[in-house]
């Protein structure tokens, strides 16, 4: 009995060793943390950094889908600068994790609190066996101060430093009357995306037009992808139809420095142009040509040189014939093929959906949204703008897609919003295609991935 006792203590030893890693394991959970990344007060247009972490025991298996989450009274972007991977000891365990950073920009003064949205993502729960995983973003809360002498509500340009450049495409002293001159002003805002910068003041004076060109916007960043300011460029052309002496005045930008607590002004200086008269065009009349006494036509064609010319005309038109009526087959063909080309292309496509939501019919237009994401192979729209849209493309579309499957027939009042919102987008999504040397697809796959996925 004794011996029998005693194997059985082993027996029980040997089974709590094997069984305390898996309880270890189980015993860690993943936890998201967020971080406020701004140093002293913050104030109202201030973008500061949200650094939220997911961090599970062991490894990853899938990166956590980080949404793009809505905060009262505050823009919220989430830049395509990548991820950062950590490793962390929490409590003697084993951490592995994942950073995003969020741009956040208060709008105005007060308390401001991150929503408790949901990251999900899947990890090694146990070594070689994936598990679902969520987290929930913590409650985090900062405060935002009003700027001194400003406005409740007044959100103006908040930045480290601002500068204001502007160029001519040409002298303005040497202008004539008709001319036109192109003004082009640069604004850079250090710490601050250029979306965020606001639209400079052009005015022209009196007797002179003025056309805006769409500005340029462009956020410069690091070699490693980190963010370091917005430039914000904007074209004008000015037309001088009279002569006289002008003055452009100077375009000025207000601005906040956090640093020292006072109000700023960066300006382009004003331009003084001066234009002359346009030259008259001359009105000597030139001495008549002397009259020479007309000859019979027959005596002034050299039928020596124009009959080989007419033999070789007439030829080359006997050949162009035959190449026309031989060839215009292949040419019709071509025709048919290029016009298919354009009816199937990808800005075709978002035409006919464009055109659909100015027509108010909602259903026209939803499918019409599904044949250009199947045209280019995006999967769904909602999964498509997660991941590129921003906070308003996404509500828009969610609204759009509510009105349809829970809404009665007739007009749709936000297809407007809807197509402005998707159009912002789409040139976004181009403008990367084409930076990282992609194209969308000729002619769209006869069977999308995510239409076989929703079929199973």
């Amino acid at each position: 009995m004794r011996r029998g006792a005693s194997a059985f203590r082993r027996l029980a030893a040997a089974v709590l060793l094997l069984l305390a890693p898996i309880a270890t394991a189980f015993a860690a959970d993943p936890f998201a943390r967020a971080t406020i990344d701004a140093q002293g007060t913050i104030y109202p247009g201030q973008q500061i950094t949200v650094q939220v972490d997911v961090l599970v025991p062991n490894f990853f298996m899938s990166p956590p889908q980080f949404p793009l989450f809505d905060l009262p009274n505050a823009v919220v972007t989430l830049p395509d600068s990548g991820a950062l991977n950590l490793n962390e000891t929490v409590d003697g365990e084993s951490f592995a994790g994942i950073r995003r950073s969020y741009l956040v920009t208060p709008q105005g003064a007060g308390d401001y609190v991150l929503p408790p949205v949901e990251i999900t993502f899947t990890y090694a729960a146990v070594p070689g066996q994936a598990s679902q995983g969520k987290v929930t973003l913590p409650p985090t809360r900062f405060t935002v101060t009003a700027q001194p002498g400003a406005e409740a509500g007044d959100a103006s340009v908040t930045a480290a430093r601002v500068g204001v450049e502007q160029s001519l495409d040409r002298d303005a002293k040497a202008m004539k009357a008709g001319d036109s001159l192109v003004r082009t002003v640069t604004v850079t805002a250090d710490g601050m995306q250029a979306m965020m910068i606001p639209e400079p003041s052009f005015e022209a004076p009196e007797g002179v037009r003025i056309y805006h060109h769409d500005p340029k916007l462009e956020d410069q960043r690091t070699p490693r992808g980190e963010f370091v300011a917005g430039r914000r460029t904007d074209i004008a052309t000015y037309v001088f139809e009279k002569a006289g002496s002008y003055t452009l005045p100077a375009v000025e930008v207000q601005w906040f420095d956090p640093q020292s607590g006072k109000s700023e002004t960066a300006s382009a200086p004003a331009v003084a142009v001066t234009v002359a008269e346009a030259a008259a065009a001359g009105t000597a009349m030139a001495p008549p040509a002397p009259v020479e006494k007309p000859q019979p036509a027959w005596t002034r064609i050299d039928w020596r040189f124009w009959l080989p010319a007419a033999g070789a005309g007439l030829a080359a038109l006997v050949a162009a014939g035959w190449l026309l009526f031989s060839g215009l087959p292949r040419l019709l063909a071509h025709l048919r093929e290029r016009r298919k080309e354009r009816e199937n292309s990808e800005p075709a496509y978002f035409r006919r959906f464009e055109h659909s939501c100015r027509g108010g019919d909602r259903r026209a237009a939803y499918a019409l949204l599904d044949a250009w994401a199947r045209r280019c192979d995006l999967g769904p729209v909602a999964e498509w703008l997660s991941r590129h849209g921003d906070a308003d493309a996404q509500h828009a579309y969610a609204a759009f897609e509510k009105q349809i499957f829970g809404g009665d027939g007739g007009a749709v009042p936000d297809a407007g919003e809807l197509a402005t919102s998707m159009a912002r987008v789409r040139h976004s999504w181009l403008a990367k295609q084409r930076r990282r040397g992609e194209h969308v697809k000729a002619l769209p796959p006869l069977n999308p991935r995510w239409t076989e996925s929703s079929g199973n």
